[in-house]
């Protein structure tokens, strides 16, 4: 395998716990399911008082288009982490407490990281991109 493909396996497999479809966070709640498929094919169970918590974080607008589970990816231009999105912007800027870089992006470091996993281990899922 030459370093390329090589890549791609291990980034691949870090990110084979990565949805591959999102529904919204009032999708979740009325249905009562609050789960999604992974890459790998598993079945992935959110935490029904996460998922409460991030409802009443949100106006009825963002309830409508986040998308769950947040998608937290690398950021290799500011070598730390980010948000994309209007809406996951917002709602991440109220979580963490920090100001967007952009509207549609928001970007943090380890420390944010860290603190996003303790209150939010299962309705935010990290993807590694190069």
């Amino acid at each position: 395998m030459d370093d390329a493909g090589y890549v791609r396996a291990v980034l691949g497999e870090a990110n084979s716990g990565i949805p591959i479809s999102r529904r919204t966070l009032i999708e979740h709640l009325e249905s009562g399911d609050f789960s999604y498929r992974t890459r790998k094919g598993d079945e992935f169970i959110m935490d029904v008082s996460e998922v409460e918590s991030l409802a009443e974080i949100c106006d009825e607008t963002e309830k409508m288009r986040l998308r769950l589970p947040i998608i937290v990816s690398t950021d290799p231009g500011a070598g730390g982490w980010k948000v994309d999105g209007v809406t996951e912007t917002s709602v991440m800027s109220k979580i963490l407490g920090i100001k967007p870089f952009r509207e549609d992006v928001l970007r943090f470091y380890n420390p944010h990281l860290a603190e996003l996993r303790r209150k939010y281990p299962t309705t935010v899922a990290i993807a590694f991109i190069p």
